[in-house]
């Protein structure tokens, strides 16, 4: 009877696993279902991304460094923070770097019911149209990054990219330094890399002061760098 009772549980595994992989084999883009980590080239090119603001004064630093070097980022926004500084985004947008989505409260978004995602992702979208932005072009990323096949599967059923990273800053660790910050991402960065930093959640001077001299080193590689849809093009 016990042994009936384990072949009993493989059988169901074994058809819950062959149901979700065919799904996930159905899903329009598989690599997007998962997220995308970086572009597959061997361009010497990378994305840099801004997660959490807009936020007052780091992200307009942010920008009068990019805009001295020539450089173009893409900026993943927080809806509560876009209502408070609607004029940094029309500054983002205006001199062409990207902007996309990072949900509209920045809460995690593990576990939660289908309409409280959609909400999420919907409300911050809206806000982007309004100043502008077009919808086909608005990507998103979760917060932490934290996603689930809940998440993912609405993110692709609403035509998105699910836009990861394969090199983290760690701006986020107190004890880092401006140096520590730069070279994490200089020492990691390979062709078509995908960088994550932020512009927002606390004091971001470090951030700020790091983005110069790894756009500085960088460039100095050979490196040139794009926003996220031109990246994935």
């Amino acid at each position: 009877m016990r042994i009936g009772k384990k072949i009993q549980k493989f059988l169901l595994l074994t058809v819950a696993f062959f149901f979700a992989a065919t799904v996930l084999i159905n899903v329009t883009n598989f690599h997007n279902y998962f997220g995308i980590n970086r572009a597959d080239t061997g361009e010497k090119v990378v994305a840099l991304t801004y997660d959490d603001g807009p936020y007052p004064p780091y992200t307009n630093q942010l920008l009068d460094i990019l805009d001295r070097y020539q450089v173009k980022a893409t900026f993943f926004e927080i809806g509560r923070n876009i209502e408070k500084h609607p004029e940094i985004v029309k500054a983002i947008a205006a001199r062409g770097d990207e902007l996309a989505n990072h949900s509209y409260s920045h809460k995690d978004m593990m576990f939660k019911p289908r309409e409280y995602l959609l909400s999420e992702i919907e409300k911050t979208d809206k806000l982007l149209l309004e100043l502008g932005v077009k919808q086909d072009s608005i990507s998103f990323r979760p917060p932490w990054g934290r996603r689930f096949i809940g998440l993912s599967y609405l993110v692709s059923q609403m035509h998105k990219k699910l836009i990861m990273w394969d090199v983290d800053s760690q701006d986020y660790e107190k004890t880092h330094t401006v140096d520590d910050i730069a070279n994490q991402v200089i020492n990691n960065v390979r062709p078509g890399s995908i960088v994550v930093m932020h512009d927002g959640g606390g004091d971001r001077s470090k951030t700020v002061a790091a983005t110069e001299i790894i756009v500085k080193t960088l460039q100095s590689k050979g490196y040139s760098f794009k926003t996220v849809s031109e990246l994935l093009k």
